[in-house]
């Protein structure tokens, strides 16, 4: 990995390396008092340092960089990352939720042989009575992806969205003009669902101008949007059907 820095003589990733020990645990939090210590950690608030909020929400840098990536889920992060791999949270919640942000830090350490990694794609609901955890995990998404861009990972933003009154935050902390992941898994379940993914697409392109749309899931034909999109292969397609990646040109 390249240096961010000229100026030190590790990178962001090897700087993490140094400051925690070989369970990811930081060396500067195990220094403090257990009493102080657990009050600074609650809800990861001693990880904030170094962040940009709006509106509440943590700010993500674009990502413009590689994109020819070979899709790893986290549940199969055992294999040896190879160069162009990138690790995904396209899968159930209560495969990676508790780790990525109950055990953050132990968990970066875990994964810090991938260069790459995809922002954790933590469910949102339709027709909620409230809004409350669908905020929070938006909020959660966007921390934790600041938190690997911080430790000196290529970390590419992922987009959702639940019901209508989602989009009121639903892309808050993404960044403008920067490739975006989206999931359709489970979009073509019925007309309904997918028309709301297809809005949500297009609300997307029209407050963010991604650069690049990467979809995990099954290749469909989505014409009318403005923004060119990239197809990724599923575990399915890349398992059984042997596809390679397919690109459709913006029309």
């Amino acid at each position: 990995m390249k240096h961010e820095n000229p100026c030190c003589l590790f990178s962001r990733k090897e700087l993490f390396r140094l400051a925690h020990d070989a369970n990811g645990n930081s060396l500067h939090i195990k220094s403090i008092p257990p009493v102080k210590r657990r009050k600074i950690m609650d809800d990861n608030m001693h990880l904030m340092e170094g962040m940009e909020f709006n509106n509440g929400f943590p700010v993500l840098k674009p990502y413009n960089g590689l994109l020819n990536l070979n899709p790893i889920a986290y549940s199969e992060r055992s294999v040896c990352p190879k160069l162009n791999d990138v690790l995904h949270f396209f899968i159930d919640d209560y495969r990676f939720r508790d780790a990525v942000w109950y055990n953050l830090e132990r968990t970066t350490c875990a994964i810090s042989g991938y260069d790459y990694v995809f922002t954790p794609d933590l469910s949102l609901w339709c027709n909620l009575q409230t809004e409350f955890y669908n905020i929070k995990n938006i909020f959660r998404t966007r921390f934790v992806g600041a938190y690997w861009q911080l430790c000196g990972f290529n970390v590419i933003p992922t987009a959702s969205w639940g019901g209508l009154e989602s989009f009121s935050y639903c892309f808050a902390g993404l960044p403008e003009k920067s490739v975006i992941a989206v999931s359709a898994v489970g979009a073509r379940k019925n007309c309904e669902t997918f028309n709301l993914w297809l809005y949500g697409l297009k609300r997307l392109i029209l407050e963010k101008t991604p650069s690049l749309i990467l979809i995990y899931g099954e290749v469909c034909d989505i014409s009318g949007l403005e923004a060119p999109i990239q197809f990724l292969p599923t575990f399915i397609t890349k398992r059984f059907r042997n596809d390679n990646i397919t690109n459709t040109k913006k029309k």
